[in-house]
């Protein structure tokens, strides 16, 4: 008869074998295998001598008891093969529902004599329950976004790694051109050509630097809006190494939230009534003149004082007064060049910055011009308005003097072409001296 540990060494899955006891009592023993569960085996062992009592014949008890042995192992294995291979078939079926994810109740796990299967079946339900939760969220969150998307507010995209888009929700109800025509770089022709740099700068810095999320105020031309204001936003997806995979993103309608900050900005920075820069913004492009990458740069500030201008407020009334310094500053402009700057500093009081000058003779030119403009008579509301400008000229370089040393000379300026009678204009005494000593 071969022993247990022979029987393993030769894999059988049914067989006999005998063993004596701790209190040395010979027992014949019986097993099976159970079929789909490997390590599970059913083993019954009847004593020796039960067998020798009720057979007189050792040999046929022996073989009588082996066999039944055998056949009560058998008929146990299948049970137990039942009893422990349905419930891991159903749990089998029942993980392959939740990976599907299948909707409605997971199949119904079988009752089972193993306490562990029925902590997996717990497991398992629980996890279906809150990955069924998560999905709704995620759906209901999709949902909203596509809402939002379908009435203009929102538009979403998907991109690849090299910003080629891939996939636009919402681009048509937004700027009326189809969503195929934007895929890949199309929707970039719809973005205002002086956004365009920051807009391309942005997307290069976050890939080049792998910035997880890039961001900026664009303008995107609509077929009904013409241009309207939105934010950029995208975010880098990575694969398992870390690597750039694809962007997703939103454009988001900031129009009535941007033009309204323009607004307040503009009014900071500006005369209300005629819109030109004030002092604030005056001082501001004189901190930008200073700059380093300016410096030496030939430029010139003038003071312009109105001549008469009371007398014509107090003839003609505030309403007039207003509207001719309107034009005032209309025809201030229109003496300068795109690089020079008129602001306005109060009551009848301009300036005028003029920057890169090649020579000095210039900032008198236009001095001249000025006062030739402005003696022109104004027609507002059926009046002939006839004023004048006297015009202080501070020539300077860019950060060669203090800022407050320059508007001193060009104060005096002014207030000596006022003395010599008006309607004229004069150099700081400094800048007479200079161009004598030249």
């Amino acid at each position: 008869m071969p022993t247990w540990e022979a029987l393993l060494e030769v894999g059988a899955s049914t067989g006999s074998f005998n063993a004596i006891a701790f209190d040395g009592t010979p027992i014949s023993f019986g097993f099976s295998s159970i079929e789909g569960t490997p390590g599970w085996v059913v083993v019954v062992g009847v004593p020796q001598a039960i067998l020798d009592a009720r057979w007189q014949n050792p040999l046929i008890a022996f073989g009588f008891g082996v066999l039944v042995a055998v056949l009560v192992a058998i008929i146990l294995s299948f049970f137990m093969a039942r009893r422990i291979t349905r419930p891991i078939e159903a749990m089998v079926e029942r993980s392959e529902a939740i990976a599907s994810d299948a909707k409605g109740a997971l199949p119904p796990a079988p009752d089972t004599i193993v306490g562990e299967l029925e902590t997996l079946y717990q497991a398992q339900q629980n996890s279906h329950t809150r990955l069924a939760q998560r999905a709704d969220e995620l759906a209901l969150s999709s949902k909203r976004y596509y809402a939002i998307a379908r009435v203009g507010a929102m538009v979403t995209w998907r991109a690849d790694r090299h910003g080629n888009v891939l996939e636009m929700e919402g681009w048509n109800e937004f700027t009326g051109q189809s969503t195929q025509a934007a895929l890949g770089r199309g929707w970039v022709e719809r973005v205002h050509p002086e956004d365009l740099p920051n807009l391309t700068q942005t997307l290069e810095t976050a890939a080049r630097a792998g910035i997880a999320t890039a961001t900026a105020e664009v303008r995107v031309r609509t077929d009904l809006y013409d241009w309207v204001w939105v934010n950029f936003r995208g975010a880098m997806i990575t694969d398992a190494e870390g690597m750039p995979a694809e962007w997703i993103g939103t454009l988001e309608n900031i129009d009535d939230r941007k033009r309204l900050q323009l607004r307040i900005s503009h009014m900071a920075y500006h005369d209300a009534l005629t819109g030109l820069p004030n002092r604030i913004r005056l001082a501001e492009h004189f901190e930008e003149l200073w700059q380093p990458d300016n410096a030496g740069q030939s430029c010139a500030l003038l003071y312009i004082d109105l001549d008469m201008f009371k007398q014509a407020n107090d003839t003609y009334g505030h309403a007039t007064g207003d509207a001719l310094l309107r034009e005032v500053a209309v025809r201030l402009q229109k003496v300068l060049r795109q690089n020079d700057v008129a602001a306005r500093l109060g009551g009848d009081e301009f300036a005028v910055v003029l920057v890169a000058l090649e020579n000095v003779d210039y900032s008198t030119t236009v001095a001249s011009r000025i006062v030739k403009a402005l003696s022109v008579p104004f027609e507002i509301d059926g009046h002939s308005v006839q004023i004048g400008a006297s015009v202080g000229v501070a020539p300077f370089l860019a950060g060669g003097v203090s800022i407050e040393r320059l508007q001193f000379e060009a104060d005096s300026a002014l207030y000596r072409a006022k003395s010599e009678g008006r309607n004229r204009w004069s150099f700081t005494s400094t800048s007479q001296d200079a161009q004598q000593r030249a």
